[in-house]
């Protein structure tokens, strides 16, 4: 069973689907944020609900069956500078940021080139606002799983965002957009699009812009949602230091709006963070039954450690009572040396990232803003209301360490497409002291998480 439904025609299911998709990238009418509002993000991108998929996947991340993936390239050129080998290559590249974590059992194939040169010239919005385009890059094309469009003159992308989308003053934006369109109800991904516009890649110096927002737009379409560390690398508070870049996620959630060339604002843009190499590992882990298939890699739960739980509501006398959504729990190393927590070696997850944020009600209706069932994403599973999961935490001095466990808010301006509420916060009821746990390789430690003086 795939999510295109059967009993409608092929430009009517296309039309609904890149509407849907339009709809997800285009978060107000003159910004494109790369970013789903269906996301389940500070942890997986998405998890099944109790609608559409099958009973037995609801509360499972969404993932590509077994990490395999194939890839196919436009037939043309990009632009003057990235004619179509180095665009392969480039594509390439962003690929094996996440294909090359020692720890995620990946496969990402280059299957060869489309059927065609997809352009202006066989994608088009129609007069009654449908999309025509080729049929091996639509979301019914799980024969080319991920197509890649090089749309050198801009125009794929002003059909699929609107008039002035392409613009190279909107390069920030929409240099690099897409997403998975088709999901299969056993919680797996079917097919992706990504759109690189070529007005974005006119100058050498620009191909480190474009690198960055594909390999985000890949860790996108291979479920990676965005999290939320060190996030004073934003807001200049306290003032950052070349740990704290170390240890800032490629996933976050928002840049800053002049960080143009990307690289003003990050040294190192597109190298993956301890979160970001969790968060992969974690939807795609090496295991002691799939590490033949992945010579050279490591079992991810034996070379790492992991803190679960929940972090809980209590009431007056200090007894938890019920599970608390949408906390930043962060863990962070210890560093021996010093005794202080580490920026750079540090990993997150939201409280109850696996849960529903919001399933609707009779009044305020349970339909999301795309027509979609609210209950289509998340579990509505009590356990797991409040659970957050550390795994894939990493042991800089090989053997048993410790961690610093705290919690924290989601910042409403940086980080307000993160966590099951988005794009909506919330703030953590009550105070919580952080505390060390002590882990080694393999260790798997259940803590909750009890607030004090929360409201209720």
């Amino acid at each position: 069973m795939r999510r295109n439904e059967t009993g409608v025609t092929m430009q009517t299911r296309v039309a609904s689907t890149m509407r849907l998709f339009l709809l997800r990238l285009a978060f107000s009418a003159t910004i494109v944020l790369l970013c789903a509002l269906t996301s389940r993000a500070g942890g997986p991108a998405r998890v099944a609900g109790s609608a559409y998929f099958d009973s037995t996947a609801e509360g499972r991340p969404l993932t590509w069956p077994q990490g395999e993936i194939t890839y196919y390239v436009d037939q043309g050129n990009l632009s003057p500078v990235l004619p179509n080998s180095e665009a392969n290559a480039l594509v390439a590249s962003a690929f094996s940021q996440w294909t090359s974590v020692p720890t995620a059992a990946l496969s990402i194939t280059a299957g060869g080139s489309l059927a065609e040169d997809v352009s202006g010239a066989n994608v088009n919005r129609n007069s009654d606002g449908t999309i025509s385009m080729p049929p091996d890059v639509q979301p019914t094309a799980t024969g080319t799983p991920v197509g890649i469009v090089y749309d050198a003159d801009g125009a794929v992308t002003s059909a699929l965002l609107g008039a002035g989308a392409a613009d190279r003053a909107q390069c920030f934006y929409n240099a690099v957009f897409g997403g998975n369109d088709s999901y299969g109800s056993f919680a797996t991904y079917e097919h992706a699009l990504v759109v690189i516009n070529g007005q974005c890649a006119q100058q050498f110096s620009q191909i480190s812009e474009i690198q960055y927002r594909l390999v985000r737009t890949i860790g996108n379409v291979l479920g990676v949602g965005w999290s939320q560390l060190n996030v004073n690398v934003q807001t200049g508070s306290p003032p950052p230091t070349e740990e704290d870049y170390a240890g800032f996620p490629v996933m976050h959630f928002l840049d800053l709006w002049n960080c143009v060339p990307i690289t003003l604002c990050y040294p190192h843009p597109s190298q993956l963070s301890m979160d970001d190499i969790a968060a992969v590992s974690r939807l795609y882990p090496v295991t002691a039954q799939n590490q033949a298939a992945f010579p050279g890699k490591q079992i991810f739960s034996a070379g790492t450690a992991r803190i679960h739980g929940s972090v809980w509501f209590t009431d007056t006398h200090g007894v938890r009572t019920q599970p608390m959504q949408g906390v930043n729990v962060v863990a962070r190393w210890i560093d021996p040396s010093t005794g202080q927590p580490s920026r750079r070696y540090a990993a997150s997850s939201v409280s109850g990232f696996l849960f529903t944020g919001n399933q609707g009600n009779p009044i305020t209706g349970i339909e999301d803003a795309m027509g979609e069932p609210l209950s289509q994403w998340g579990s509505d599973e009590p356990e797991l209301e409040g659970r957050f999961d550390l795994s894939g935490l990493q042991l800089p001095n090989g053997g048993s360490t410790q961690y610093q466990l705290s919690v924290e808010a989601l910042d409403p301006q940086w980080s307000y497409g993160v966590g099951p509420y988005s794009p909506e916060s919330v703030s953590p009821s009550g105070s919580f002291l952080p505390i060390a746990i002590t882990v080694s390789p393999g260790s798997n430690v259940q803590q909750d998480l009890v607030m004090s003086g929360t409201a209720q």
